[in-house]
C-alpha cells in the first residue's frame, strides 16, 4: 500500500490578513476607550440627609440581610393586621400582630429559623399604642441585642390612622449602629435622630438606571418604561415623619 502525502498550503496573504485583523481590533478598542472616557457615566451617589443611611452602601452582612427582609415584608404586616382583626366583635379593640403571630406566619426576620440564627438572633419586641376604640399611632417593632460582632439594631415603625372609611399606613425602617438600644417612647423623627437612629433608605431601580446611564437617562433612552429613572430614590411615604402623617390625616 502506497503512503499518502499531505501538503499544507498556506494562503499567500496570511501574514497580511493577520496584521490587518490585529490593527482593526486595536482600532475598535481604542475608539471604545475614547467613547467611554468622553461619555461614560461617572460614579453616581444619591444624596442623603445626615439622619439617613444607604441600605446598599452603609449596611453590610447581617444588617443588610435583616433590612432586606424588613423591606420585603413591611407591607405584609398591615395585611396580617387586617386578618387578625377581621372578626372582632363590636367594642373589641384592634391590635397589631405580635411576635407569636409572626411565628405562625413564618415571617422573616422575626421568624426564629436558621436564617434568624445566622443573622444574629435579634431579640424583637413590640410597642403598640392603644387608642380609644381602634388602633392608631406609631406601632414599633424593635430588634436589638444581636449576637454578631458589630451588629446594629433595627426599628420598624408603622404609623397607622383611620381617616373616615380608609386606613393609612406610613412605614419607615430605622437603623442604629448600637448593638443594644431601648424601645423609643414615640415615633417622632426628631426624637429618634437624637437617640442615634438613622432612616435606612432603599436602593431603588431608578438609582441603578442613573448610575449606569447618567442623570439624563430618561432623555437619552426614551424607550425606557414610564417612571424608570425618574422616580425619587426614597418613596414619599418613607421620607416623611410618621407622627406628622398621622396628625395630618386626623386633622382632615
Amino acid at each position: 500500500m502506497s503512503a499518502i502525502a499531505i501538503e499544507l498550503v498556506r494562503p499567500a496573504g496570511a501574514r497580511f490578513e493577520g496584521l490587518a485583523l490585529a490593527t482593526a481590533t486595536l482600532f475598535v478598542v481604542g475608539v471604545l476607550a475614547l467613547y467611554v472616557r468622553a461619555h461614560g457615566s461617572e460614579g453616581f451617589t444619591e444624596p442623603l440627609y445626615e439622619w439617613q443611611v444607604s441600605s446598599f452602601e452603609t449596611l453590610t452582612g447581617a444588617d443588610q440581610a435583616i433590612y432586606n427582609a424588613l423591606y420585603t415584608v413591611k407591607d405584609e404586616i398591615p395585611a396580617i393586621y387586617d386578618d387578625i382583626n377581621a372578626f372582632n366583635v363590636p367594642g373589641e379593640k384592634f391590635h397589631w400582630p405580635n411576635l407569636e403571630h409572626f411565628q405562625e406566619w413564618l415571617l422573616p426576620p422575626f421568624y426564629k429559623d436558621t436564617s434568624w440564627e445566622q443573622n444574629g438572633s435579634l431579640a424583637w419586641t413590640l410597642f403598640e399604642p392603644l387608642a380609644e376604640g381602634e388602633m392608631q399611632g406609631s406601632t414599633m417593632y424593635l430588634g436589638t441585642d444581636g449576637t454578631l460582632t458589630g451588629q446594629g439594631s433595627f426599628l420598624l415603625i408603622i404609623g397607622h390612622v383611620h381617616a373616615g372609611f380608609t386606613n393609612n399606613n406610613a412605614i419607615v425602617i430605622w437603623w442604629n449602629e448600637k448593638n443594644h438600644v431601648e424601645m423609643p417612647q414615640s415615633g417622632f423623627r426628631d426624637g429618634l435622630i437624637l437617640q442615634g437612629w438613622k432612616e435606612a433608605v432603599p436602593y431603588s431601580g431608578a438609582q441603578e438606571v442613573r448610575r449606569i446611564f447618567g442623570e439624563d437617562a430618561p432623555a437619552a433612552f426614551p424607550t425606557l418604561p414610564d417612571g424608570i429613572g425618574t422616580e425619587p430614590a426614597v418613596p414619599e411615604s418613607e421620607g416623611e415623619d410618621v407622627e406628622s402623617v398621622i396628625e395630618s390625616a386626623l386633622e382632615n
